[in-house]
């Protein structure tokens, strides 16, 4: 019997690079979106909070791969896009993991969790 399983993947827009941890599924869509909110925060940390996220945007994609979140550093619309999305997958043989934890999380972070939410149900 196969598993729908939930990957977060963060794409870096200098690097032009994904970021994920390697084999890394979760059993529900809100443990691969507190996943992506700590990738997030990761990549903060490495340009200095200079990237502005754009929480206005509504989700785009669909359920087996949703990009929930874009970013700009320094807010130039013109640059590559920051972006966090959530990956699906139906599979029985990886086992789930418990997803790493943001230290800060703010309010429009909680509004894009509950928003994906919402949308997997």
């Amino acid at each position: 019997m196969s598993v729908t399983l939930y990957q977060a993947r963060a794409g870096d827009g200098i690097k032009k690079r994904g970021l994920k941890r390697a084999d890394t599924f979760f059993s529900t869509p809100q443990e691969a979106v507190i996943e992506a909110l700590a990738l997030k925060e990761r990549m903060d940390h490495t340009y200095q909070n200079e990237i502005d996220w754009d929480y206005k945007a509504m989700l785009k994609g669909s359920t087996s791969k949703l990009k929930i979140l874009k970013g700009y550093l320094g807010g130039n619309r013109e640059s590559n896009p920051f972006y966090l999305e959530i990956t699906s997958t139906e599979n029985d043989k990886v086992k789930p993991v418990s997803p790493i934890k943001p230290k800060n999380v703010s309010k429009e972070d909680k509004k894009v969790e509950k928003t994906v939410v919402k949308f997997y149900k």
